[in-house]
């Protein structure tokens, strides 16, 4: 499946995208596809709610499926950026976090993660392996 698709960047596209993500993905298995559409998930929304903060934009999405890998690339045109962590750590359970956890989520769903910031535009490039 090669799959290239671009959302309004608003909570309400990012919802109704994820839901249909279940249906592209209907091969994996039902633990791998849950942890892929909850790291894009969380994904999207930082990109709403934190590169756009507000503004009106958009976000682009190719993705790829083999029976090797999953291959993603987000990319969203706003003027803030991502400042990615030198370390990610796992979160301690017993303290209840309302922010933090997304960065985990992401990184624990694939076995790669990038973030690239390219002239007027933020990129993740995310890969799980399949096979």
């Amino acid at each position: 499946m090669n799959k290239k698709t671009t959302i309004p960047a608003t909570l309400e596209e990012v919802s109704k995208f994820t839901q249909d993500l279940e249906n592209q993905f209907e091969s994996l298995s039902v633990e791998i596809r849950t942890l892929i559409i909850l790291a894009i998930q969380e994904i999207l929304v930082n990109i709403v709610q934190h590169a756009y903060a507000g503004s009106s934009g958009q976000i682009d999405l190719d993705m790829t499926l083999s029976q090797q890998s999953l291959q993603i690339t987000i990319t969203d045109y706003a003027d803030n950026s991502f400042d990615m962590p030198e370390e990610i750590s796992e979160p301690d359970p017993l303290a209840l976090q309302e922010h933090g956890m997304g960065i985990f989520i992401i990184y624990q769903s694939f076995d790669d993660v990038q973030y690239t910031r390219i002239e007027d535009s933020n990129q993740w490039q995310l890969t799980k392996k399949l096979g």
